[in-house]
Parts: C-alpha cells; sequence; structure tokens
C-alpha cells in the first residue's frame, strides 16, 4: 500500500505555493517603495504615517479584490491617487487656497522629481511621501489577489523606478524590487501553467544567483584595494562629497557632512567689497542626520527678487575668479546682477546665485546686496511667533533624532526671553565646549547628537549642523549657509579669497528682520591653520596661493572673524553691526551651562543591542545567498541527504507509543537509504524493507517493519512495544555509525 500524496493532491499543494511565492514577490516589490517612502519621512520629520497607510491599504484592497470588477478598481485607485496628490497641497502652506498655482507646484515637482531631484528637496516631502503610497498599492495589490500577476508587477515598478531616477532608492532596495516584480511574474506564470514547486526551485536559485552577483559588483571599490564597501547602496543621503569646498563649489542640492578632510590654500577669486562679509554660494534646509538637502528648485535670474522685511544695508561687490569654478558668492542678499553672467544664472528660493556654466579664470560680475543690519538691541525685540511657510520649511529635524540633542538645546537656553538670546546661548556653548579640528573621523548615525555628546572636536559642518539643529528643537527656525568666509584684507574693501577660506554657517530667522548671520565656528583655531598653510604654500614655491595684491603680504584674515558672528560693518562700530553680540552679552548665559554628562547617561536612540550586528546590506546577501543554497540543496538531493544523517540518529519521544514506533521506523528508512538509496514513491515501507534487507537475516529489521504495521494499520500499541522499536533502531543505528546519542 502507497503511502504517497497522489498527483492531484500534490498539484494543488503545489499551485497554492506557487500563489502564495507570487503573492509574497509582490509584497516585496511593493515594500521596496513604501521603505524608501517611510525613509523620506523620518528624514524630514514627517512621522512614521507612511507604514500604516501602506498597511491598511493592503487590507482594503484585498476585501475589495473579492468584491469589485476591475473596472472599478482602476476607478477608486486614480481617486486615491487625486487625493493623495490633494493631501500633498493641502499640507503645503504656499499653495494653500491657490489652487492654479497648486496643480501648477505639482507639474513642476514631477518634471523635478523626473530629471532627478531628490523627494526630501520637496518643500513638503512628507507630505508628498505619504499621498504617494495608496494609489500604487492599491491596485497592485488588488490585481495581484485577483492573479494579474504582470500588470500588478508593472504598477508596483513604477513608483520604484521615479524613486531610482530620484536617486532616493539605493540599489539594494531596487535590486529587492527588481526581484520582487521578476519572481511575480515568474511564479504566477507557473501557477498559470499548472507546473509544480520543484520547477519554481530553478526560478528560486536564479533569483539568488543574481541578486548576489549584482550586490558583489556593486560593493567592490573600483580601482581600489580597501575592503568590501556598502556606502551609497543606502539610497537617501547616499551621496558623498570629497571636501568642504567640494560642497561649497557644486552649490547643488545635497550636502554631505565629512570626516577629515584638507582645504586647497590657492586663490579661489578676489572680491571688492563695500563691506566685508561672508560670500555665500548655497543654503541648505532640509536635515537628514548625515547631511543637508537643499528644497525646490531654481528660476532663471530675473531681477524680481523680495528685499528682506527689516532694515537693511546695501553691499555693492565686484568678484574676479582667478581660478575656475562652479560657485557663484554673493553676500546675502543679492538683488541685483550685472555683467555678461546674467542670462545664464538662476537663482535658488533661499535667494542663491547660480551659474549654469563654469567660471574661467578672468571672468567677472557686480553683485548689489541687500543686508539685514538689525542692531541686537533689534533684534531682542522680535518674538518666537513664526508664519506658517517658515516654520514648516525650518524647524524641519529627522524623526529618529535622538531626544537629548533637544533636552540640551533646552536647558542651554532655559534663561533666554527672546530667539535672539536663544541663538547667542547655543552658539557661544558650541564655541567654548568644542575645539576647531579638520581631523577627525566621521561618526556614525545623527551628526548633531554625535558632535554634542561622543566628538571633542570638529569643523565648521559639524559647528553649523549643530547650531541649526539645536535652534530648531526649541521653535526657533535656522538654516545652514555655506561659502567663503571673509579672506584675507590687501587694500581697502578689497579681499583675497582662497579654498581654505571655505566655510558653512547658520542663519537665523528673525520674524519682521529676516535671515542673520551666526557663526558657532572657534575663530582662533582656522586662523592659526589658515595662515600656516598659507606660508607653507609660499615656502613650497607654489605660486598659485596668492595674487600680485597679496604675494608681499603676510596672509592675516579679515580680523573681526574673531568676532562670535560675523560683522559686516566697522569692527569698532557695535551700534551699526548686524550680528556682533552685545559687550553686556560677554557672560550672559555661562553661568547656568548645564553640564554634558547630565544627557550623556541617556540612550542613544540610533543604537540599541542589535548595533553589533553587520551592515543591513552585508546581512540582506548573507540572507540571499543562504536562501539560494538552501534552495539548491533541495533540488540536487543534498538537503534531503543532510535531513537523513541527521534525523537516523534523532529518535525523540512523540505523545503516544504509536508515534514512538513511526518514528523509529523512520529512522530505519533513513539507514537504509543512507546504506542503498531511499524509498521510491511507488514502493510500499513493507516493499522497501523487504528490497534493502534481502541480503541479510536481521530479526530487529523484521521486529521494527511488524511493529510499524501493527502501528499504521492494526491494533492500538503499549509503551513495551514502542520500547522495543526504539531499542531496535539504536542497536541498528549504534551498528552501523560512528556514533550514538542516547535517546533515552
Amino acid at each position: 500500500m502507497s503511502v504517497s500524496m497522489p498527483a492531484a493532491g500534490r498539484t494543488y499543494d503545489d499551485q497554492r505555493m506557487l500563489r502564495g511565492a507570487a503573492l509574497a514577490s509582490v509584497l516585496v516589490l511593493t515594500a521596496s517603495y513604501v521603505s524608501v517612502l517611510n525613509e523620506v519621512a523620518v528624514i524630514v520629520g514627517g512621522g512614521s504615517d507612511v507604514v500604516p497607510v501602506a498597511l491598511v491599504t493592503l487590507l482594503v484592497a484585498s476585501v475589495v479584490a473579492a468584491l469589485v470588477s476591475e473596472r472599478t478598481a482602476i476607478s477608486a485607485a486614480l481617486l486615491l491617487m487625486l487625493l493623495g496628490n490633494l493631501w500633498y497641497i493641502q499640507s503645503t502652506p504656499a499653495t494653500v487656497g491657490l489652487l492654479l498655482d497648486a496643480w501648477r507646484v505639482l507639474l513642476s515637482d514631477a518634471v523635478s522629481l523626473l530629471t532627478g531631484l531628490s523627494v526630501v528637496q520637496l518643500s513638503n516631502a512628507g507630505a508628498w511621501a505619504v499621498g504617494s503610497v495608496p494609489a500604487p498599492v492599491f491596485l497592485s495589490w488588488y490585481l495581484a489577489v485577483r492573479r494579474h500577476y504582470a500588470v500588478s508587477a508593472a504598477i508596483g515598478l513604477a513608483p520604484l523606478i521615479v524613486l531610482v531616477l530620484t536617486g532616493d532608492a539605493g540599489t539594494l532596495v531596487t535590486l529587492a524590487g527588481v526581484l520582487g516584480a521578476a519572481g511575480a511574474v515568474g511564479f504566477g506564470d507557473l501557477e498559470r501553467r499548472g507546473a509544480s514547486i520543484e520547477q519554481a526551485d530553478a526560478l528560486a536559485v536564479t533569483f539568488a544567483a543574481m541578486a548576489v552577483l549584482s550586490m558583489t559588483v556593486t560593493v567592490i571599490p573600483a580601482g581600489s584595494g580597501s575592503p568590501l564597501s556598502f556606502h551609497g547602496a543606502s539610497g537617501v543621503g547616499g551621496g558623498q562629497g570629497q571636501t568642504i569646498e567640494g560642497g561649497v563649489i557644486q552649490s547643488g542640492g545635497e550636502f554631505q557632512i565629512q570626516g577629515g578632510v584638507e582645504l586647497s590654500p590657492e586663490v579661489r577669486f578676489t572680491v571688492e567689497s563695500s563691506q566685508p562679509g561672508y560670500w555665500r554660494t548655497g543654503v541648505y534646509d532640509k536635515f537628514t542626520g548625515d547631511g543637508w538637502y537643499r528644497t525646490g528648485g531654481t528660476n532663471a535670474w530675473d531681477g524680481a527678487v523680495e528685499s528682506p522685511p527689516g532694515s537693511t544695508e546695501t553691499v555693492e561687490q565686484v568678484y574676479e575668479i582667478e581660478r575656475p569654478t562652479g560657485a557663484m558668492p554673493s553676500v546675502y542678499q543679492p538683488v541685483e546682477l550685472s555683467g555678461d553672467v546674467a542670462d545664464a544664472t538662476q537663482i535658488s528660493r533661499q535667494g542663491s546665485l547660480v551659474y549654469e556654466r563654469a567660471f574661467q579664470s578672468g571672468d567677472s560680475y557686480r553683485v548689489t546686496s541687500l543686508r539685514p543690519d538689525a542692531a541686537p538691541a533689534q533684534l531682542r525685540q522680535t518674538d518666537w511667533d513664526y508664519p506658517g511657510s517658515i516654520r514648516a520649511e525650518y524647524l524641519q529635524v529627522p524623526s529618529n533624532q535622538p531626544g537629548r540633542v533637544g533636552d540640551l538645546a533646552t536647558d542651554l537656553t532655559a534663561d533666554a526671553d527672546n530667539p535672539y538670546d536663544a541663538a547667542i546661548a547655543i552658539e557661544r556653548y558650541l564655541e567654548a565646549e568644542k575645539t576647531y579640528s579638520l581631523d577627525i573621523d566621521r561618526p556614525d548615525g545623527n551628526i548633531a547628537d554625535a558632535f554634542l555628546f561622543e566628538m571633542d572636536a570638529g569643523y565648521c559642518t559639524y559647528y553649523a549642523t549643530t547650531m541649526t539643529t539645536m535652534l530648531r528643537e526649541i521653535g526657533v527656525p535656522a538654516r545652514m549657509a555655506v561659502g567663503y568666509s571673509t579672506g584675507q584684507p590687501v587694500d581697502d574693501d578689497r579681499y583675497v579669497v582662497r579654498g581654505l577660506n571655505a566655510h558653512a554657517w547658520v542663519e537665523v530667522y528673525f520674524e519682521g528682520e529676516g535671515w542673520v548671520t551666526f557663526d558657532p565656528t572657534p575663530s582662533d583655531g582656522r586662523q592659526q591653520l589658515r595662515e600656516s598653510w598659507v606660508q607653507r604654500a609660499r615656502s613650497a614655491g607654489n605660486d598659485a596661493v596668492d595674487t600680485d595684491e597679496s604675494r608681499d603680504q603676510p596672509p592675516t584674515q579679515y580680523e573681526n572673524e574673531t568676532a562670535s558672528t560675523p560683522s559686516i560693518d566697522d569692527p569698532d562700530d557695535d551700534t551699526n553691526s548686524t550680528n556682533t553680540t552685545d559687550p553686556e552679552d560677554t557672560n550672559r548665559t555661562n553661568s547656568s551651562v548645564p553640564s554634558i554628562e547630565e544627557f550623556e547617561e541617556q540612550p542613544d536612540e540610533t543604537g540599541g543591542p542589535l548595533s553589533w550586528l553587520p551592515p543591513p546590506d552585508m546581512l540582506a546577501v548573507a540572507a540571499i545567498a543562504l536562501l539560494g543554497l538552501g534552495v539548491l540543496s533541495r533540488r540536487t538531493g543534498h538537503a534531503a541527504r543532510a535531513r537523513r544523517a541527521i534525523g537516523v540518529h534523532r529518535q525523540g519521544r512523540g505523545r503516544t507509543p504509536r508515534e514512538d514506533v513511526e518514528r523509529a521506523f523512520t529512522r530505519l528508512e533513513y539507514l537504509l537509504a543512507r546504506e542503498k538509496r531511499p524509498r521510491s514513491p511507488t514502493e510500499t515501507p513493507r516493499e522497501y524493507v523487504d528490497r534493502m534487507a534481502a541480503d541479510r537475516d536481521d530479526e530487529r529489521i523484521d521486529q521494527l517493519r511488524r511493529l510499524y504495521e501493527r502501528a499504521r494499520y492494526g491494533d492500538d500499541l503499549g509503551p513495551a512495544e514502542a520500547d522495543e522499536a526504539v531499542d531496535a533502531i539504536d542497536d541498528l543505528v549504534a551498528e552501523r555509525t560512528r556514533w550514538m546519542p542516547n535517546n533515552r
């Protein structure tokens, strides 16, 4: 009598397994793009609404798939898309009530995303991420449940492709999504053709090989003998620049914070300016935890620039380019631009100039800027109430930022009665507690948290990032600006600016006054470093570190950079200084500065008990490789042989004597299979044992066969018969193998 499963039963089970594999593949595809959108929402501080929305949508689609037609489902998906766009529009303060402008924003955003703008750079990326989830998740899962796997995969791939174009989907996520789509089509086709599960093994092995080979190629650094690196595989925030100045020159939409860097002492440009200043090239307003993004695109320069709301001073500047560069410096806020460059200039929504080409040596241009010049007394008159659009864009911090950053900021500013005093308190704390150094290791996790609680030193991007983040934590709008510090004065109102002047600082918003510059980076260390590098380059005969005007002068930097914030007026005239602190403020906050140890005991939310594990990318590759090896071993029979090799030694105890006897007989089959061959599906247990034991006369084998037949087809057995069966198989295994565990 055969105990093998009937062919019809196997076919039914195979179809169920293939359908399960196809649906699981669609879920993998869905998880790939949902995970990227969720990461975007977390980065911009939008909470964790993406995953709950996706789960609810999956549940609804599962129910709807059995109730409505496909035409109705497509209409429902279009409605969800419309609602998602409306959600994005109403969540964006600048578009509320302006329906026509809102749809123009949607079209502009769509074009920008398809041409490479990161989702993080959208002005309200969190709302966009949430609104983008329901439509593709609903329709893709609905069609998968109704067995339209190819169309389901195509719909799921659409948002993933968009995220690949924007650079937000990393290598691992993209690979998972593509394999999910391929699995949905492949397993779905096998189910449609009534194939067996064995045919799916080859498909699974192929997918595993594709994944491992793809990841192996990705993680091998080109032209490098360094160990495998997974940098850049994560997607959002994966790009890396080389130096501070690299980010300044590129002035693009992304600024990644580095570890140790070097700065060039060579001259970049000279500037003749009616007032000294910081020559700004870019502003970043979206903090990711390990870097910055600039939201929004750029518009062609047309001179229609809104002036700062408060009192301002006019700063006239003429820039002469000494070395080819992609940067276009200017003092904030540029309102007039003269020269041949105007037609090829763009302006960002934060007021930075962007040149569409590259400047060459000898190029020049003129800029007129209106810079806020409110005195400290005026800034102290501002309050903590800000417009909704300012709050929405400039109070953002990542949702997963450790809470101790905000706790420390709150304690430092507990005695501040206004945003200005709060900014001064944080600025002075960072100047006093941290040391300036370019020779540092880049920390893991959140930069602001690491700089406050794990690092003793850093350079300008660490100071500026940390101050900006702390201000946002206490409700003061702030952003990070990059560009060049004033440089070496060589004549009245004329400055030589070198690569080592590349710098980052903070701009703080004051209602009624506009954006005001603060610089928390200590000046003493960087001044000495700059001057020593120039002198060393001069000694080495590098002519590029000087112009004719600077060659015979000591490389002393603009002296007012020693102030806690950059002055744009006469250093001795405090009443007219835009940002210079009043003398009476010198020790305003020192008496109540909390100890850093108070906050170091708090757990770092970015770590945890599993922080010792390898990177997720490596774990994923290992898991895929193990899965592929498992399926391959099953297909080649190695898994069955391993199972028999282990099972022959393990009896265990069943709940009844019948189970003990059946397990003992299974061990006998394993033993005979090791010695000769496994039992074929067409053989009964009696036929198999008789054939395998025909050349030996062993009462123990006959005893096991008789007890098994009684257990399967005859009377109930007692404990005594079960013990006989276990003893018999233990003796046989002990004779024919090298070791025998105690199964008692």
